[in-house]
Protein backbone atom coordinates (compact mmCIF):
# COMPACT_ATOMS: atom_id res chain seq x y z
CA UNK A 1 0.00 0.00 0.00
CA UNK A 2 1.16 3.55 -0.56
CA UNK A 3 2.24 6.02 2.15
CA UNK A 4 -1.37 8.34 1.14
CA UNK A 5 -3.49 5.26 2.04
CA UNK A 6 -1.56 4.09 5.29
CA UNK A 7 -1.96 8.02 6.91
CA UNK A 8 -5.30 8.34 6.64
CA UNK A 9 -6.35 4.75 7.96
CA UNK A 10 -3.91 5.62 11.32
CA UNK A 11 -5.72 8.72 11.29
CA UNK A 12 -9.13 7.00 11.28
CA UNK A 13 -7.78 4.49 13.68
CA UNK A 14 -6.43 7.01 16.20
CA UNK A 15 -9.79 9.36 16.12
CA UNK A 16 -11.91 6.16 16.94
CA UNK A 17 -9.24 4.82 19.31
CA UNK A 18 -10.14 8.99 21.16
CA UNK A 19 -13.59 8.43 20.90
CA UNK A 20 -14.00 5.09 22.76
CA UNK A 21 -11.86 6.50 25.61
CA UNK A 22 -13.58 10.08 26.11
CA UNK A 23 -16.97 7.44 26.48
CA UNK A 24 -15.42 5.52 28.97
CA UNK A 25 -14.41 8.25 30.73
CA UNK A 26 -18.29 9.71 30.53
CA UNK A 27 -19.37 6.47 32.08
CA UNK A 28 -16.97 6.01 34.54
CA UNK A 29 -16.59 9.55 35.90
CA UNK A 30 -12.73 9.63 35.64
CA UNK A 31 -9.97 10.18 33.38
CA UNK A 32 -7.49 7.50 32.40
CA UNK A 33 -4.93 10.08 33.39
CA UNK A 34 -6.05 10.36 37.16
CA UNK A 35 -5.94 6.70 38.46
CA UNK A 36 -8.74 6.12 41.26
CA UNK A 37 -6.87 6.26 44.97
CA UNK A 38 -7.87 4.29 47.22
CA UNK A 39 -10.05 5.31 50.07
CA UNK A 40 -7.92 5.19 52.65
CA UNK A 41 -4.30 5.79 52.51
CA UNK A 42 -1.74 2.46 53.15
CA UNK A 43 0.89 4.00 55.06
CA UNK A 44 0.54 6.73 57.66
CA UNK A 45 2.61 9.34 55.88
CA UNK A 46 3.08 11.02 59.26
CA UNK A 47 4.65 8.46 61.03
CA UNK A 48 8.62 9.59 61.74
CA UNK A 49 11.47 7.34 60.51
CA UNK A 50 12.64 5.39 62.95
CA UNK A 51 16.63 5.08 63.61
CA UNK A 52 16.81 2.19 66.02
CA UNK A 53 20.09 0.13 67.83
CA UNK A 54 21.04 -3.14 66.17
CA UNK A 55 20.70 -4.87 69.53
CA UNK A 56 18.59 -8.10 69.30
CA UNK A 57 16.36 -8.34 72.19
CA UNK A 58 13.81 -10.52 69.55
CA UNK A 59 9.99 -9.00 70.52
CA UNK A 60 6.82 -11.14 69.48
CA UNK A 61 4.03 -8.85 68.24
CA UNK A 62 0.35 -9.51 68.28
CA UNK A 63 0.12 -9.42 64.26
CA UNK A 64 2.97 -13.02 64.53
CA UNK A 65 5.59 -10.69 63.58
CA UNK A 66 9.30 -10.75 65.43
CA UNK A 67 10.84 -7.67 65.74
CA UNK A 68 14.46 -7.23 66.19
CA UNK A 69 14.22 -4.68 69.67
CA UNK A 70 11.79 -3.00 71.61
CA UNK A 71 12.29 -0.02 69.18
CA UNK A 72 11.58 -1.50 66.08
CA UNK A 73 8.47 -2.71 67.72
CA UNK A 74 7.83 1.41 68.49
CA UNK A 75 8.39 2.31 64.51
CA UNK A 76 5.62 -0.51 63.46
CA UNK A 77 3.33 0.79 66.30
CA UNK A 78 3.69 3.98 64.61
CA UNK A 79 1.87 2.77 61.58
CA UNK A 80 -0.33 0.00 63.33
CA UNK A 81 -1.33 1.46 66.60
CA UNK A 82 -3.54 -2.03 67.58
CA UNK A 83 -0.12 -3.35 67.69
CA UNK A 84 0.36 -4.86 70.90
CA UNK A 85 3.53 -7.14 72.77
CA UNK A 86 3.02 -10.74 72.80
CA UNK A 87 5.65 -12.44 74.19
CA UNK A 88 9.18 -11.08 74.69
CA UNK A 89 11.14 -13.90 72.24
CA UNK A 90 10.68 -14.47 69.09
CA UNK A 91 7.19 -15.42 67.40
CA UNK A 92 8.29 -19.06 66.56
CA UNK A 93 9.92 -19.99 70.18
CA UNK A 94 7.52 -21.29 73.16
CA UNK A 95 7.00 -18.98 75.84
CA UNK A 96 9.24 -19.95 78.93
CA UNK A 97 6.29 -19.02 81.04
CA UNK A 98 4.29 -21.84 78.73
CA UNK A 99 6.80 -24.65 79.38
CA UNK A 100 7.45 -24.37 83.05
CA UNK A 101 3.39 -24.08 83.48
Amino acid sequence: MKLVTIVPVVVVLFCLMAAASDENEAATGRSRLSPKRPSTPRWNLSAKPCACPRTYKPLCASNGQTYNNHCAFKCAKQLNATLSVKAQARCDEPDVRDILV
